[in-house]
């Protein structure tokens, strides 16, 4: 594999893993954009609930792939986790998805940045420390500002367990603005050392997820820019990584020939599936533990998943960064 490329040359690359981004950050800023339900619809249901689908056409519609054990056992569990932290734990249902959706979330900034790095052992551990760095320190911070001021949607997307109540408001603006200063040294700091070491391959993703986080979790003081930005930065390279490793690993000629076309049907069923998953849970009352458990078992699944068919030692894996 060319350790500069994932796909066939630079302009592709940011094409199909950066563009999206930057056209939603640029369209984010029409309020007649943000406000328009189409746009809202594309954003909400279909990038974040269609794409946790898209994981099922290699795990569920490959043969050799679905009578291997760890598939039905992530179903299973993912299931099972579902319904015992709802049934259980309902007031802390929606934390448990917030914080791993935005670790999956992490996970695949920092599997890019390693695409970029094959064939480099330049400091991995180094890398892999920056990278979270980048990341976490905008998400905690994110934490004591507390909630964001414009929301524009029904339901709370970006919720987490503020901790700006536990302080008074002075320390609390002390503690935030010192810490990103702080942040923001570091970032010039890390780059500037990893561009003199000539250690900057993945130097583009680093600096793109940095860019993500720090928007989305210390510029903006709106829930559905913060979230526009996350789903696009994740789930529009997420389509085109899925669609070159079908085209190489899927065992059925005609999956692998129209990749692309099963990958945006299953965009469009996880997106109406999400659409109407409030709707369909209501109407399973009082079963609403076991309905959400059973329509929420892609989402977790496809986050745990993703953790396995996208490891180094995983066999398809191995022969996606070798035909690339």
């Amino acid at each position: 594999m060319h350790s500069e490329v994932i796909f066939k040359n630079k302009p592709e690359d940011f094409f199909k893993i950066f563009l999206g981004t930057f056209l939603a950050l640029f369209l984010i800023q029409i309020p007649s954009v943000l406000n328009s339900t189409i746009f809202l619809f594309l954003t909400v249901y279909l990038l974040d609930g269609g794409h946790v689908y898209s994981t099922l056409l290699e795990v569920l519609f490959d043969k050799s792939e679905v009578q291997k054990k760890y598939v039905s056992i992530v179903l299973l569990g993912s299931f099972l986790l579902n319904f015992i932290i709802h049934y259980f734990f309902k007031n802390l249902f929606f934390f448990y998805l917030f914080y791993f959706t935005v670790f999956h979330n992490m996970r695949q900034g920092l599997g890019l940045t390693f695409l970029y790095r094959i064939g480099k052992n330049q400091n991995p551990n180094l890398i892999k420390f920056f990278y979270y760095f980048l990341t976490l320190v905008p998400f905690f911070i994110f934490h004591l500002r507390g909630p964001v001021l414009e929301r524009n949607l029904t339901g709370d997307i970006l919720m987490p367990y503020y901790l700006n109540n536990l302080f008074s408001q002075y320390h609390i603006h002390t503690l935030t603005q010192g810490s990103i200063y702080f942040y923001f040294f570091i970032v010039a700091f890390g780059f500037i050392y990893l561009y003199l070491k000539k250690n900057t391959s993945g130097l583009m993703s680093l600096a793109f997820f940095a860019g993500v986080y720090s928007y989305a979790f210390l510029l903006s003081t709106n829930e559905l820019k913060s979230y526009v930005i996350l789903i696009f930065s994740h789930a529009i390279p997420y389509y085109f990584l899925m669609e070159k490793r079908v085209k190489l690993t899927h065992v059925s000629e005609y999956v692998r020939t129209h990749a692309w076309l099963f990958l945006l049907i299953l965009f469009f069923v996880g997106g109406f599936i999400d659409y109407y998953q409030d709707d369909v849970v209501g109407y399973f009352f009082p079963f609403d533990s076991l309905v959400t458990a059973f329509l929420l078992t892609p989402l977790i699944a496809h986050f745990i998943f993703d953790a396995i068919i996208w490891k180094r030692g995983n066999s398809r894996f191995q022969e996606f960064v070798k035909n690339t």
